[in-house]
């Protein structure tokens, strides 16, 4: 039982290490997905903007040679010598026109595009720096934390293999079922004739050998294991 207890004192302090640096691992562990997927986005809608330069200049080049064609065309028209070859210069001008249209629509629909993806980008670039900032500064109070509490760790985590290895594996099965079930606390000093953790009523002839020190002896309710607040454990 004193083993118990001494393994019950251990793994409390553990707890409370961890417990100093609260959720601040798993907050910087956060924010650097979100670093990186904003990274990631950032990438791709920059090469996006690349992408569509090429296109509005594409578009453009197209507005420009239907000019020159629609130009020459018209020109032509001085010179045809009977409706026929009128009327198919007109065809061909006003599918030019018409194919001109819908270089013109769709150039315009880059260049919105093109504005909508500047903002976006310049927004992200705006809260990729706040978010590295912060997540600097996270980064620093966690390795300062970690720094300060790892040798006590060490030391809390060395003393810890030394009790399990002397605890008999049984008793040890039920310790860790115990103390994951309640919390981190599954050995507990009677108080009274109650529980010290759960606070049940603990029958008078466990309360007698437990206040005698025989045997290991467990709540009813809540399963933990039960000692007397006078034992020693030194």
């Amino acid at each position: 039982m004193k083993q118990l207890i001494k393994l019950q004192d251990i793994d409390t302090k553990l707890k409370d290490l961890n417990d100093l640096l609260g959720d601040l691992p798993s907050k910087v562990k956060e924010l650097d997905k979100k670093e990186q997927s904003i990274k990631n986005t950032l990438v791709k809608s920059k090469s996006r903007l690349k992408e569509l330069e090429v296109e509005f200049r594409k578009k453009e080049n197209n507005i420009s040679q239907n000019n020159e064609k629609i130009a020459k065309l018209k020109d032509q028209l001085f010179l045809v010598t009977n409706n026929k070859q009128y009327d198919a210069l007109m065809v061909e001008i006003d599918h030019l026109k018409d194919q001109r249209s819908n270089f013109e629509t769709e150039s315009i629909n880059l260049l919105d595009e093109k504005e909508m993806l500047i903002e976006t980008v310049n927004n992200m670039e705006s809260d990729l720096g706040d978010l590295s900032k912060d997540l600097i500064s996270r980064k620093g109070k966690l390795e300062s934390a970690i720094a300060e509490s790892a040798e006590q760790k060490r030391s809390l985590e060395g003393k810890r293999k030394e009790k399990i290895d002397i605890i008999d594996e049984n008793i040890l099965s039920i310790y860790k079922r115990v103390i994951k079930a309640r919390n981190g606390i599954a050995v507990v000093q009677l108080e009274g004739s109650g529980c010290g953790g759960c606070g049940a009523h603990i029958p008078p002839q466990t309360v007698t050998e437990v206040r005698a020190e025989s045997g290991i002896h467990r709540c009813d309710m809540c399963g933990r294991f039960l000692y007397n607040q006078k034992i020693s454990v030194n």
